[in-house]
């Protein structure tokens, strides 16, 4: 009977193993070379994105910064006029100088969710054009500066100084007026309440009809009490308009850095 042996082959030679290391290598590589690219374009996508919704930002507070600017300057004219009209006169309109004293204040609220959004996330990191990250960075500071120098300085002294001091100069026929005019518009809170409506109109016409039949006697100031009023009134204006000048000063400062900063997206 014929028995088979079985065939022993030899040890793989050096080659053979080289060329199995070397296809291994080779797909690993490969692969890390495929991720590394995925991840790439998915931060260039994740960048353009953010970069989109910071320009949609920008273009908020520029709208924003110009119409505050507008109502700004329409401020600093009323200014002028009531800072000329109390240093000139010799006899004062108590009700021509409280018209141009307006206690209203228009602030600066930066809208910067997007750069919060990626520096809380370290979404920053998508951004590889180190300039535009620095125009980036330097945006958002104006931006805060500008809302900073608008809330933190202006708004407080309008509200914890100067309208206490306007309000010592109101006579009672500007302060009916005031009265008049809260009272048109307290009653957009009670549009879906038709019995405080009805409530609100009855009172509002006794109201009305009382209000307009107390005389107007003019309040007019010399000597010593116009002196007084000067005195205690006209530091008050030029801190006014000073702080109305330098927000605005700093709102054009972040207006600036944005319009640069969109440039600079829109050609790279």
């Amino acid at each position: 009977m014929e028995v088979h042996h079985p065939h022993h082959h030899g040890p793989k030679k050096w080659k053979e193993h080289f060329l199995e290391f070397l296809m291994l290598f080779l797909a690993v590589t490969l692969g890390f070379f495929a991720e590394n690219l995925r991840d790439q374009y998915i931060e260039k996508e994740r960048a353009h994105e953010y970069l989109s919704h910071l320009e949609a930002d920008i273009d908020n507070n520029i709208h924003f910064i110009d119409s505050l600017i507008s109502r700004d300057k329409e401020m600093i004219q009323k200014f002028d006029s009531a800072f000329l009209y109390l240093a000139s006169s010799q006899v004062l309109d108590v009700d021509s100088l409280y018209k141009n004293l307006p206690v209203n204040v228009y602030r600066f609220l930066s809208k910067n969710d997007t750069y919060e959004q990626m520096k809380s996330s370290g979404s920053l990191r998508y951004i590889k054009d180190q300039h535009l990250l620095e125009m980036i960075l330097d945006y958002s500071s104006a931006a805060e500066a500008a809302e900073s120098r608008s809330t933190l300085m202006e708004t407080e002294f309008t509200t914890t100084h100067w309208i206490i001091a306007v309000s010592n100069f109101i006579s009672q026929h500007s302060a009916i007026k005031d009265y008049q005019r809260a009272r048109r518009g307290n009653s957009v809170i009670f549009n879906d309440d038709q019995f405080a409506n009805s409530m609100i109109d009855s009172n509002y016409m006794i109201l009305e009809k009382l209000l307009n039949n107390i005389p107007h006697s003019p309040v007019i100031l010399t000597g010593t009490e116009l002196q007084q009023i000067k005195n205690k009134l006209m530091p008050y204006l030029v801190r006014r308009q000073a702080l109305i000048v330098n927000t605005i000063k700093f709102m054009l400062q972040a207006k600036i850095k944005g319009v640069q900063l969109k440039t600079y997206i829109a050609h790279h």
